[in-house]
């Protein structure tokens, strides 16, 4: 406890240095209470004066914890910061200072949101309270299903016209980058070997779990040398895999409950995730309030809103697990989005004590479509009570004027203010619960998306995410990394004796040299406005370098080297361009669709399936290329001026495997000249290359260990 004492200490001597304050009893009262108390005091007891703190500006009166002495009714502890802020009785001053209430906050957080694992007898707690949430959604479905006519209304009105008809093709899975139930490591999981029964019609199998259709009809098969293509085994209801709930770091109070899908599962949820992700940010109904890649809105209206008290930040609690299925059911029911939801969607947990229980929620975090259905969920029951308290008749029209006052980020929701109460009840009639310690109306104070503010100043604290151990051997590379990086949040807020003696704890631990730099790159450094050290140049790149400690992360043996299908369906989601690229609609439905192409198809085939061909091209009968343990299914086609056939690959690739090189441009539909942009602007490399060894970017092999790194040290270019 030595070192968190002593960086508690100095946030105090730098408290007193800004602010004329003495510390010399609060440092005494810190180190008495560390030493007795352990280290409960910094992550769970002193975090309730931060609390109090924030109840005391929405309510305008202080309420001292229980854990501290008190004079009046301010705690002693602190208690010169306390009197710039409240008076003796406990009434919030009117000029309260917002300096006061940084420190007050930052001492009393900076150890609270550790990650470190809870108690079992915590675990316990919230795996009790998880299985207690799921049978209150049970009890209260009646009240879900009852009737009212206006979240029908808006409902039907809103989600009909956001999503009316999804076209499959523009559901496009991949994996995500977090891990799965079925323990898969993230090469592995490029074979797909599981798939739900009742998730074929909506998510075929033969287009999502192959790179084409010629490897779909070769599905257990034998090919070459005795190698079968093995496609998925098919899951019936009864055998589907459960999500699996495990608890990873959030306080030392509680953990935070994770539900983690199977892996084909979490394929599935992704497509219908990005998809949802930009239909809502560009949609005119939604993309006023809904966001998921910017949080600067929802901050710039805390901090306007902690001037002049026009809107109120509200957040849920247990937000995720608190979204009934049968509201979703019912919310979604008019729109073309409901049944691909649906199908998304696991129907059972395993519990880490082994017990199974049937999800009465729609999905629970750790889920890819948990954020995007709750934000959906919860802007319809704003949007409703809304209209319920103006007694405005729904329409296109109100949905859009409502929508410009609301502003949804996950859970965080920002509502204006004389809207508040109503809204309030209306969420908690749907079993959602209002995290009333962390939602903010009536004072100066708002909070939301990460940005505090009171009176337009930012109060925001910053957090320790590493446990500084005493012994330095039990320093792993990501706990040096994040301290130099909270060393230089403090240096940029000002706070440069906290940053100082971070830097010296992290200095006393490495036990080399760690430059000081105006520039950010690779290695460590610590950040600098005024100069940079241990330069030296270079004069055949022409450039600075500075010689800093790398950590570059290791490799975990992930080896699917061999398997076609797997290799296949890596290099095509590795390359597949994001909704950001150019062409990329255009792409799915000129080149990717073309996947249903099987071999020996001729070019009225082709045509029938609706496959547009190539403008200025035929199509001749495409031909098998075998290519390592598998193939690609190749077209021919002919050039109608010179009658040159040329090689077209259902990878929208040529057979030389590079982007598809036509002779120009002018000869190239609309609706593949954009997908040719993007290949050369992403210069795609050979996919036959990926299996023979020779590639560079993909790794067939291995695949990183999380946590994991070793250091060397390098010079690095500035």
């Amino acid at each position: 406890m030595k070192r968190p004492t002593m960086l508690v200490e100095a946030i105090l001597r730098q408290a007193s240095m800004d602010l004329g304050l003495s510390v010399e009893r609060d440092v005494a009262t810190m180190r008495h209470r560390c030493e007795h108390e352990g280290l409960s005091f910094l992550t769970i007891i002193l975090p309730k004066l931060s609390d109090s703190l924030e109840k005391g500006l929405e309510d305008g009166r202080l309420s001292c914890p229980s854990d501290f002495a008190r004079h009046g009714r301010l705690p002693r502890f602190m208690g010169g910061f306390f009197s710039r802020v409240f008076t003796i009785d406990g009434e919030l001053r009117h000029d309260a200072c917002p300096d006061s209430i940084l420190f007050i906050r930052q001492v009393s957080r900076f150890f609270k949101k550790l990650e470190l694992g809870c108690s079992p007898s915590r675990n316990k707690k919230a795996i009790q309270h998880f299985v207690d949430v799921e049978a209150e959604l049970r009890n209260v479905t009646p009240q879900i299903e009852r009737k009212d006519d206006v979240l029908d209304t808006i409902s039907g009105i809103l989600w009909s016209q956001v999503f009316p008809e999804i076209d499959p093709l523009d559901l496009v899975c991949h994996h995500g980058p977090g891990s799965t139930a079925d323990r898969l490591l993230p090469n592995g999981r490029n074979h797909i070997s599981k798939w739900n029964h009742r998730s074929e019609f909506l998510f075929p199998s033969d287009l999502h779990c192959f790179p084409n259709y010629g490897f779909a009809a070769q599905a257990g098969s034998i090919q070459g040398e005795g190698d079968i293509v093995r496609g998925p085994d098919y899951l019936e209801l009864r055998d589907e895999l459960p999500v699996r709930i495990v608890f990873v770091p959030k306080t030392m109070t509680t953990p935070r409950v994770i539900a983690m899908e199977p892996s084909h599962m979490q394929y599935i949820q992704q497509s219908i995730k990005d998809l949802v992700y930009y239909t809502l940010e560009n949609h005119s109904m939604t993309r006023n309030s809904i966001r998921f890649s910017d949080q600067r809105h929802n901050q710039l209206l805390a901090h306007s809103s902690s001037i002049d008290k026009r809107a109120s930040t509200l957040d849920l609690k247990d937000a995720s697990d608190r979204v009934h299925l049968h509201l979703v059911q019912r919310i979604f029911k008019t729109s073309g989005l409901l049944q691909y939801l649906e199908d998304a969607r696991s129907l059972h947990a395993t519990l880490p004590d082994g017990r199974n229980i049937v999800l009465s929620k729609y999905a629970s975090m750790g889920s890819a479509l948990c954020f995007p259905v709750e934000a959906m969920v919860f802007y319809t029951l704003v949007l409703c009570a809304m209209h319920q308290l103006d007694g405005t008749r729904p329409s296109t029209r109100s949905i859009k004027r409502y929508s410009r006052s609301i502003s949804v980020y996950g859970d965080d929701i920002i509502v204006p203010v004389e809207y508040t109460d109503v809204v309030v009840r209306y969420l908690e009639s749907y079993a959602l619960k209002v995290n009333v310690s962390k939602s903010f109306s009536k004072g100066n104070f708002r909070e939301s998306c990460g940005a505090d503010y009171f009176k337009g100043t930012s109060v925001r604290p910053i957090y320790a995410r590493q446990y500084p151990h005493d012994v330095s051997q039990a320093w792993r590379p990501k706990d040096v990394m994040s301290w130099v990086d909270i060393s230089d949040h403090f240096y940029l807020n000002g706070m440069w004796i906290v940053s100082q003696a971070i830097r010296d704890m992290v200095n006393s631990v490495v036990r080399r040299t760690i430059p000081v730099s105006q520039t950010a790159g690779a290695g460590l450094a610590y950040y600098s406005m005024l100069y940079t050290t241990d330069l030296s140049y270079n004069k055949d790149l022409q450039c600075w370098q500075q010689k800093r400690l790398v950590y570059q992360p290791t490799l975990k043996k992930d080896d699917i080297d061999g398997n076609a299908l797997a290799c296949f369906n890596k290099w095509s989601s590795g390359n597949r361009p994001t909704r950001q690229d150019p062409g990329y609609g255009n792409y799915f439905r000129s080149v990717y669709a073309r996947g249903s192409i099987s071999s020996g198809s001729s070019e009225a085939e082709v045509i029938a399936q609706g496959h547009r061909p190539l403008g200025g091209f035929h199509f001749h009968e495409a031909s098998n290329s075998a290519v390592g343990s598998g193939g690609i299914q190749n077209v021919s086609l002919s050039d109608e001026a010179s009658g040159q056939k040329m090689p077209y690959s259902l990878f929208g690739v040529d057979s030389g495997c590079r982007p598809l090189d036509l002779p120009t441009a002018r000869v190239l539909s609309p609706e593949c000249r954009s997908y040719v942009q993007y290949c050369e602007q992403k210069a795609l490399l050979n996919s036959t290359d990926y299996l023979s060894g020779r590639s560079v970017g993909l790794d067939f092999r291995s695949s990183t260990k999380r946590g994991c790194f070793k250091s060397k040290s390098r010079w690095v270019p500035l």
